[in-house]
């Protein structure tokens, strides 16, 4: 080629590298434009936009649109009304796909502070709505399990106001009792429990849920048997804080109401139908060895003088089944496994935001 030929062709590569590089500058100023007006009064394109530009900025290590896509999530958290078109959007689990992917990724400092100031309004926005929310407003129950499910797990605050929430429902009408149940409301509940040590939130999730399971039983024995690692997570919230006597007694009350189904074929008011499920639901509270947690509650109320704390704990757990005896372990005996319940174990969604981008 001659060099006259190629000087224009060096020239021509030049301009078009140019022309897209300014392509993208321009590209990137009005979705940083877009980014600063977006607020709690932006509708749900434009919520999933902003994540959308998050997941970008992270996979992509651009420090403007992070940090522009965690501003934007700060304002959409600045009222309700923000927090409910986010729930609409699914912003809150793309938020926490977000969230789980920060500590793997290569950034900067400065952008994971961003996210989790992000993540922290989203918390208190939560909160502060569950804590307010009407209990009247019967149709916005799915949304408080919804904001339960996905970040009562995740934040105490959100958690308590959480329950305070779902037991305002349930005293308002009975027939919330029966929708919690069925829109799997015992697996949210499981999961706060296992989630969280706090003794007083413990106790308060287990007077809930005896408020919640209070029901006749053929509305309830199917969804416990259902969530069959809730009981053994009971146990075991007990067993964490033995001297707690308020989590032990919300605790054993529960337990016994659910162990107050355990003669069915004596039981008219039992269906056929349910005899499996409530043959099942007293197997479960043996495998948990429910009885054995009620019996160190009374003896620890002997050891203190509390005698008649140890007499009325006595009266609730006639109720429950005997545990099975524990097998003989010897030195060629293989000590079973017990089956693990969900605390520690809780399934958490794990989404790569580079997908999300895409």
């Amino acid at each position: 080629m001659p060099p006259k030929n190629r000087s224009k062709t060096v020239v021509k590569k030049v301009a078009v590298e140019r022309a897209s590089d300014a392509d993208l500058v321009d590209k990137q100023t009005l979705d940083l434009e877009f980014l600063s007006q977006v607020d709690s009064s932006s509708d749900e394109d434009a919520i999933s936009k902003t994540f959308h530009f998050m997941s970008h900025g992270l996979s992509e290590g651009s420090r403007e649109y992070v940090k522009a896509s965690c501003l934007a999530v700060e304002q959409i958290c600045e009222d309700d009304e923000g927090l409910l078109t986010m729930i609409k959007a699914d912003g809150i689990e793309q938020m926490l796909a977000i969230i789980r992917y920060v500590p793997t990724a290569d950034i900067s400092p400065s952008l994971s502070e961003a996210v989790n100031a992000a993540a922290a309004a989203l918390h208190r926005r939560a909160a502060l709505w569950l804590e307010h929310v009407d209990e009247v407003d019967f149709h916005l129950l799915p949304e408080v399990l919804y904001v339960a499910t996905w970040l009562g797990a995740e934040d105490e605050d959100v958690a308590l106001h959480a329950l305070g929430a779902i037991e305002r429902f349930v005293l308002h009408a009975v027939e919330n009792s029966t929708l919690l149940l069925e829109s799997d409301g015992l697996e949210v509940l499981h999961r706060i429990i296992g989630a969280h040590r706090a003794p007083e939130l413990v106790t308060e999730a287990l007077m809930l849920l005896f408020r919640v399971c209070d029901l006749p039983p053929e509305t309830i024995v199917g969804h416990v048997v259902k969530e069959s690692g809730l009981i053994q997570t009971v146990v075991e919230s007990m067993q964490h804080a033995p001297l707690n006597m308020r989590l032990q007694f919300a605790g054993l009350r529960l337990l016994a109401l659910w162990a107050r189904f355990r003669a069915p074929e004596v039981d008219p008011n039992i269906p056929s139908m349910s005899m499996n499920d409530v043959k099942d639901l007293i197997g479960l509270l043996k495998e948990a060895r429910a009885m054995d947690v009620a019996q160190e509650v009374i003896s620890n109320l002997q050891r203190s003088g509390l005698a008649h704390a140890a007499s009325w704990m006595s009266v609730i757990a006639l109720r429950l089944p005997e545990s099975d005896p524990l097998p003989e372990v010897d030195e060629t005996t293989e000590v079973p496994s017990r089956k693990p319940s969900k605390r520690g174990s809780l399934k958490k969604v794990s989404v790569d935001p580079r997908q999300l981008s895409k």
